[in-house]
């Protein structure tokens, strides 16, 4: 009994068949990843020892057959701007890098020479290549790793020869929360459409993207409880949230309503429009805005965001309570991403603790 890849690329499992006359059997599982897998549990599961084997080994497959299976398995189970963006990281830089080669060659030293390549800016496929962020190629080896573990999960390969290997450490740059002065600048020189969107991400603790602010519509309020309803971004976290409105940004955003009902006559119209029309994205008025406010420093409109955590954590607010307006599932996830007000509430905490008489003395 042994498993095989026939020329036409079928695979299938043969073995002698126990009724007269003797001859043998086989069975067919069509073609590719999916049908090895089947064709080996099937010969597994029949308990007969395998005679001689004329198939490739289990792990002899190329890095290439793995990232096509992944992604096939991965459509329409991620966001589409995620599953594009590994799509066209694999095409363009990790596949025609270590794509060719067979997974067992993929050792940590091997992607320890995938990393120093992409740091220092070696050539791929004949190209020159600049040298990349160590957070670009954090993401790059993340991609790998999960497409090895997966495959190994899925039983695609016996072993994953990069079983603990260390991802190079994460260069980004903390971005500070946009203060008050800085605020006030950049509103002053805003256009009326990006005044409504970075009062409402500074607001409310929304995404600044078309996946969660720019999709509100005035009926996503609730007049009488004074909420948001917000279908949050696909980030892994919670699917949908009710956020309270401010009680001093009330009457503004009332203020909008009003104008919005008073020129268009309805009210399922999106709260955000540029000419009446909704917009996918506010980052080239904000950086004209913040060019005119003198502003030269790094500060994405993710800025205000961080501003709404910044100053709820560092006043008080309940931790739980704002990463559930944020729209995290975990707090540690809130922790973690505005760690820049940690010292604020361990200070805060600190000096919770009641004095300490101590003598006074030598």
């Amino acid at each position: 009994m042994s498993v095989h890849l026939l020329k036409d690329a079928r695979w299938i499992v043969q073995y002698a068949n126990p009724e007269p006359p003797p001859r043998l059997k086989r069975e067919y599982f069509g073609r590719g990843l999916e049908a090895e897998k089947l064709a080996r549990d099937r010969n597994d599961s029949l308990g007969i020892r395998p005679v001689t084997p004329r198939t490739p080994d289990l792990d002899d497959k190329t890095f290439d057959m793995l990232a096509d299976r992944y992604l096939e398995a991965k459509r329409g189970l991620i966001e589409n701007s995620t599953y594009n963006q590994l799509h066209i990281r694999l095409d363009k830089i990790i596949l025609p890098n270590i794509g060719h080669m067979d997974v067992r060659r993929l050792t940590h030293h091997r992607l320890d020479q995938y990393v120093n390549g992409r740091l220092t800016g070696a050539r791929i496929s004949g190209k020159e290549r600049k040298p990349v962020k160590r957070t670009t190629v954090h993401c790059e080896v993340t991609y790998i790793l999960a497409i090895m573990n997966w495959a190994l999960g899925r039983k695609y390969i016996r072993n994953n020869p990069l079983i603990g290997y260390q991802k190079p450490t994460r260069d980004d740059v903390i971005i500070q929360p946009v203060t008050a002065e800085e605020s006030r600048c950049i509103l002053e020189k805003s256009p009326a459409h990006l005044i409504r969107a970075l009062a409402l991400s500074y607001y409310t603790g929304l995404r600044p993207g078309k996946k969660e602010l720019l999709r509100l519509k005035w009926s996503d309020i609730d007049w009488d409880l004074r909420t948001i309803l917000v279908q949050s971004a696909r980030k892994g976290g919670l699917k949908s949230r009710t956020v309270p409105i401010h009680e001093e940004f009330l009457p503004i955003i009332k203020g909008w309503h009003k104008k919005d009902l008073a020129a268009h006559g309805r009210v399922d119209s999106y709260i955000i429009t540029y000419r009446n029309n909704p917009i996918s994205s506010i980052k080239k008025s904000f950086a004209t805005a913040k060019k005119k406010a003198g502003i030269t420093r790094k500060l994405p409109p993710y800025a205000f965001r961080h501003a709404f955590a910044t100053n709820v954590l560092s006043a008080g607010g309940d931790l739980k309570s704002t990463s559930e307006i944020l729209g995290h599932s975990r707090t540690d996830t809130t922790t973690r991403i505005y760690h820049h007000t940690n010292l604020t509430l361990h200070r805060k905490s600190i000096n919770k603790l009641p004095p300490l008489k101590i003598p006074s003395g030598d």
